[in-house]
Order: C-alpha cells, then structure tokens, then sequence
C-alpha cells in the first residue's frame, strides 16, 4: 500500500492589480530587481499589512508571455523552497 502525500494548501498573501504607464512598471520593477541584488530582500506593503519578501539564494525565474487575441500578458515569476533553502551537498 502507497501512502499518497497531500500537497499543502495554496494561501494566496497579496493579490494585487493596477493600471499605470510603462515607464512606471518599469520603474517599480526596477526597484524591486535593486532590492534584491542589493539586500537580497524586500519588504512589500499593500494598504495596512507588510509582507518580508526573503527568497533563498537559489530560486526559480519563470518568464511567460501569453496571446489571446490582441491582448498579450507577460508574467515574471521567481518561485522558491523555504523548506529546502540554501541547502549544499558536501561530503565528509
């Protein structure tokens, strides 16, 4: 007999869409590639609640871009294990 193991449920912690100018997007995006070259960290505020955004020192770059009709959708996902974070193999 197999033991299935349950996926742990996905909670969704910001959920946030806004129109603004490209230059703008840009610029937001920028400030968050900064904070993580830099601090390798940032924090994410969205109306009264903060949100510490600290990934491992390996994560996973997903780029995605969608067509559906004229509309397009470019999506930029970094996708990290804090269970498996900064683990190394070494031999002793």
């Amino acid at each position: 007999m197999s033991k299935k193991r349950t996926k742990p449920t996905k909670k969704v912690l910001v959920d946030h869409e806004e129109k603004m100018s490209l230059p703008f997007a840009a610029s937001y995006l920028q400030q968050i590639a900064t904070k993580f070259k830099e601090d390798q960290r940032f924090t994410l505020t969205v109306g009264d609640e903060s949100f510490d955004i600290v990934p491992s020192s390996q994560v996973e770059l997903e780029i995605k871009l969608e067509q559906r009709g004229s509309k397009y959708k470019f999506e930029i996902e970094l996708e990290w294990d804090e269970a498996k974070a900064d683990q190394t193999l070494s031999i002793e």
